[in-house]
């Protein structure tokens, strides 16, 4: 018998004769912050968890994995990604296949029906599916189901950027139209001047997919959490992003659950219901504080990187998704704490570097780096649930923590040495 535990800890049993009566799920994904916090919930709840990868990151090492699989990259040889997927499934007999990033749910999407008579595989059909994949047919479908969108425009190269400078007031977003492709391989821009256009496009440049050229909505993001099951929400949660990574805009470093707003989740439940959508998704919002009007954002139609902070307050959406599959009815609470804040060491001190790297060149950056610098320690407090440390499973946080610290030591001796060798050494 061995104790494993959610982002906050708390001690809870679980008897591996309960854990042999329940068929193991296998979760997709590299994402640590992702995949250890859904491992984690399952293997409180007596349901063992594989994981499986095909991106090369790290393997995740937890005490709530029990196997690793490394799959070929679906891209390059879709005919062996398919052959060791199904082998992995039958030989450990998963009855449920989770996707816990945007590249995951693609992969599955694109051998749904080979894997689908295999186990449950936990995203809607590959039609249902591909409107959330692709960013401009998410918005149609809200425009028509009465939600405000941002002011957006497809773009297929930088030309067309440059021609929308008298169409397109100022400041702009250009991010990709879709999700279908690597993150690491298509950047996302905020512009406030054209300046910052030039300087990002000096010459000509076409967009493979297509970006989406969006106005700037000011205000504070709010993701709306809800798990959809047969057209109907079996949980829904709140939170809204306080800190990102980078600072100019990304993904959350800390963040505060937040009540319920009705409006935005009924707008949430409604846009879920017209997109047919099925299992958990998080609705992304950016709320203008001053007359509190919301524009959404995008739909990410899988586990979110803020997951274990709802996890934390008792709303498991893991464990009622698992329910849900297997025709049991969860008992979800009707509240939460609201106001638990939510800490991603790694991010934080990523953001932080980034922070101090912006610092040199600019005054805002210094301000906040030394602001940021100094409100760190509150974050680490008793109170605050983790995105990813535990104390009775610390690896996953440690060994995240020592890949980014090299991560970032490495990029630095490299700048450094760029800036005092010779010129053109580096070239």
């Amino acid at each position: 018998m061995r104790t494993i535990e959610v982002a906050t800890c708390k001690r809870e049993t679980t008897s591996e004769k309960a854990i042999l009566l329940k068929r193991p799920v296998l979760v997709l994904g590299w994402i640590p912050r992702i995949v250890v916090s859904v491992a984690r919930s399952l293997r409180d709840h007596g349901v063992p968890v594989d994981v499986a990868d095909f991106t090369g990151e790290a393997r995740p090492h937890s005490r709530s994995i029990r196997y690793f699989k490394r799959l070929p990259w679906p891209d390059s040889d879709s005919s062996r990604f398919l052959a060791q997927i199904r082998d992995f499934i039958q030989q450990h007999g998963h009855d449920l296949v989770i996707p816990a990033d945007d590249q995951a749910l693609l992969a599955l999407v694109q051998h749904y029906d080979d894997l689908n008579n295999l186990a449950h595989i936990a995203c809607p059909p590959p039609p249902v599916t591909a409107l959330v994949l692709n960013k401009l047919s998410t918005l149609e479908v809200a425009r028509k189901c009465g939600l405000e969108i941002p002011k957006t425009k497809l773009i297929s190269n930088s030309a067309e950027l440059f021609e929308s400078l008298s169409s397109f007031p100022l400041p702009w977003v250009l991010k990709p139209s879709s999700k279908q492709v690597r993150a690491e391989e298509v950047k996302s821009y905020t512009f406030r001047a054209v300046e910052d256009v030039k300087a990002a496009f000096p010459t000509t440049k076409d967009f493979t997919p297509p970006m989406l050229l969006q106005q700037y909505c000011s205000g504070f993001g709010v993701g709306v959490e809800v798990l959809m099951h047969k057209g109907k929400s079996v949980a829904v949660f709140q939170h809204r992003r306080l800190e990102e990574f980078p600072y100019s805009g990304g993904m959350s470093v800390t963040a505060m659950a937040e009540q319920p707003d009705p409006a935005l989740i009924e707008k949430s439940v409604a846009l879920l219901c017209a997109l047919k959508w099925e299992g958990p998704a998080m609705v992304e919002f950016k709320v203008d504080g001053r007359n509190g009007e919301a524009f959404l954002m995008e739909v990410n139609g899988r586990y979110w990187g803020t997951i274990s902070l709802p996890i934390s307050v008792g709303v498991d959406f893991p464990l009622y998704h698992w329910q849900s599959v297997h025709g049991e009815t969860p008992v979800v609470p009707d509240r939460y704490a609201v106001g638990t804040r939510w800490l991603w060491t790694t991010g934080y001190l990523m953001r932080l570097h980034g922070l101090l790297v912006a610092a040199r060149r600019s005054r805002p950056a210094r301000h906040e780096f030394q602001q940021s610098l100094m409100q760190f320690p509150a974050w680490l407090n008793r109170s605050t649930g983790h995105a990813l440390f535990c104390a009775s499973d610390p690896m996953p946080s440690v060994l995240e923590l020592l890949r980014a610290l090299k991560f970032l030591f490495v990029s630095d001796a490299k700048a450094l040495f760029k800036r005092v060798a010779p010129r053109g050494r580096f070239r």
